[in-house]
């Protein structure tokens, strides 16, 4: 397709398209965004696509050719264009993007820097409240370690209070196991705390000689001072930075913070390795998954790779080195320096010690992907296995490729609600996850609620799942080849009359017993028992818990909101509006009962004393629960 032989409105689109920066979306007709992409001339890139005669990847080509609307965001610089463009391919997970898997699940360290008396926590939010973020771990579990190091190494609290250093609050265990200095009690200073949390900031930053140093010149006043107890706590802090130190590796005279990104790929994923150096030492390494790479080049992968990994990243390094240079370097190079706040610089070194070195981290990049696509090898084998058995035993016609499981909630009859969990060839299709809330008058009666869940996705099911007449898929429209129900012989029995009711006999199904795991089908009278050991029982266990959890998070959920809710409509001055806001800004009535009285100042709406009065109400609710 090109400008001239383009759809009348996609042609007047290109022509209003402006000579300026920005981000541009293109999407097919049924609106859905194929591809999301930025440029310093907004017109001349778009345009670009169109152009008679010119070359076009495999991928770019299909995607030209179902464009049926662009649209363009004007920003005022590169900055603003990348972090743009990255937020929307999170959003939007564009068919045709290279796009960092699950980059929302990875956690970061937080300090924060916001309280009068800063924590460390781990956490998977960015939010500019002046704190401040080490980051991306892949693995929480590492993280954790670092954490418990840290609060080992350095006495900080742990408590939530928000009015540390104001009221007095008796010390708590932290304190007599030497791992708290106990601030609350007025028992360390403001000053002398602040100086703890600037050692942390140092051993986070990779300065440890800086730290060692100074550690070693205040032990030495503390012994000169006699203050024994003092020096021993500093002595303690100062073995533990050298053991981290002696496991640390030596890679660069330079002391400049870097990190080196390299990557492999294969069979439609690639896996991209981040080593992180800092003052010349490699502190840790990190390795993260590509999807959507298959057919590209891997300076594409590349380039896609860091604009998204470092758009939302709170610590840019001074430099970057890559395996290879990769396209619009510079302006990268730019976007970068300007979210920092000074120089970045991006390097790709071809010779010499430097180049060696990212061979070191390319090696690394292919031994994690041959070891994740040998794990996706013996995942499907397992999934395979376990469909063969569960097809067999339920005497299914096929096997069942795609297993919808339901679930009910509620505590006597309250906040009912359901849940539908899918899997396809035998793996988490959360994208098709649904949540019910039951209709009508609420009660306690588990088989009358599974009917109304299943009418309502069923009724979306045609015999031949056919989309509808205006060409958009029907909602449910995909035919299960199982529907899995959570209980015994009256639940299966309520299944079966909505599917008699809805002329979906054929559909199969069974319902799990969960006292012995026993598997009820149509006309057995004996309930199928698989095997304690059996992939297949394992498969709809996991299925039947997973529908579990999910019904179970979305009533709790409910529950939280209700009983927030009603607490919240003791204290004057809250309306609904501002609820909604509490709720926005916390995600959830958990979130609000754990928000500080600051947090909650910062809500638009919230004054300092209404932010006062939600917590004291919100603290004798949950103590009179």
């Amino acid at each position: 397709m090109n400008v001239e032989s383009s759809p009348p409105a996609l042609k007047e689109q290109l022509s209003r398209i402006p000579s300026e920066p920005g981000v541009y979306q293109m999407l097919d007709a049924k609106g859905a965004v194929l591809y999301v992409g930025k440029a310093i001339d907004l017109r001349s890139r778009v345009r670009s696509y169109f152009q008679a005669g010119r070359p076009h990847n495999f991928f770019l080509g299909a995607m030209v050719e179902r464009v049926a609307e662009v649209r363009t965001i004007l920003v005022r610089n590169e900055s603003e264009a990348l972090l743009l463009e990255c937020n929307l391919i999170k959003q939007h997970k564009p068919p045709f993007n290279i796009r960092l898997k699950d980059d929302k699940k990875y956690p970061y360290l937080k300090v924060t820097l916001d309280e009068l008396f800063p924590r460390v926590i781990f956490t998977r939010k960015l939010v500019r409240d002046g704190s401040k973020y080490f980051g991306p771990f892949s693995n929480a579990g590492g993280l954790r370690d670092v954490i418990d190091l840290i609060r080992r190494s350095f006495p900080l609290r742990t408590c939530k209070f928000d009015d540390i250093g104001i009221n007095y609050r008796r010390p708590c265990l932290q304190y007599h196991i030497k791992r708290c200095m106990a601030p609350c009690a007025f028992l360390q200073t403001k000053e002398d705390y602040d100086a703890t949390i600037r050692d942390v900031l140092l051993f986070l930053e990779g300065k440890h000689s800086v730290l060692v140093d100074k550690l070693k010149r205040e032990m030495e006043f503390a012994s000169e001072q006699l203050a024994f107890e003092h020096a021993a706590r500093l002595r303690d802090r100062l073995n533990d930075l050298e053991r981290v130190m002696a496991r640390q590796e030596v890679v660069w005279k330079s002391q400049v913070d870097m990190d080196l990104i390299a990557g492999a790929h294969g069979q439609g994923i690639s896996n991209m390795d981040v080593f992180f150096v800092r003052g010349g030492k490699l502190l840790g390494q990190d390795n993260f998954l590509v999807e959507g790479t298959e057919g590209r080049s891997p300076d594409e992968v590349l380039a896609a790779f860091v604009e998204q990994f470092y758009a939302a990243s709170p610590a840019i390094p001074k430099e970057i080195m890559l395996e290879a240079r990769i396209p619009q370097m510079q302006e990268l190079e730019r976007a970068l320096s300007s979210v920092r706040g000074n120089r970045v610089r991006i390097l790709a070194p071809e010779r010499g010690q430097r180049a060696e070195y990212m061979r070191k981290v390319r090696h690394n990049a292919e031994q994690h992907l041959a070891d994740h696509l040998a794990k996706r090898d013996v995942a499907e084998e397992r999934a395979t296995a376990a469909m063969e058995e569960l097809a067999s035993s339920l005497g299914l016609p096929g096997l069942p490729q795609r297993i919808e499981c339901y679930d009910i909630s509620h505590v006597q009859g309250t906040n009912v609600v359901g849940s539908m969990t899918v899997f396809e060839e035998g793996k988490p299709a959360k994208a098709e996850y649904r949540r019910f809330k039951i209709q009508g008058d609420e009660r306690n009666d588990d088989v009358s609620n599974m009917q109304q869940m299943l009418r309502r996705r069923l009724r979306y099911l045609t015999a031949d799942a056919l989309p509808s007449a205006a060409g958009k898929e029907r909602k449910f429209a995909k035919r299960p080849s199982l529907l899995l129900i959570d209980g015994g012989r009256a639940q299966l029995n309520a299944a079966l009359e909505v599917l008699e009711e809805l002329d979906l006999v054929a559909v199969p199904v069974a319902a799990l017993a969960k006292q012995f795991e026993e598997l009820y089908v149509p006309g057995e009278e004996l309930p199928v028992v698989l095997p304690r050991n059996s992939p297949a029982l394992h498969l709809v266990q996991r299925i039947r818990d997973e529908a579990h959890r999910f019904a179970v998070t979305y009533h709790r959920g409910l529950r939280g909101r209700q009983l927030v809710k009603s607490a919240l409509d003791d204290v004057p001055g809250i309306g609904p509006a501002r609820r909604r806001a509490l709720l926005r800004a916390f995600g959830s009535a958990a979130g609000v009962r754990r928000a500080s009285v600051t947090e909650l100042e910062a809500v638009p709406g919230i004054s300092h004393e209404l932010a006062a009065a939600i917590k004291e109400t919100l603290e004798r609710e949950a103590s009179a629960s």
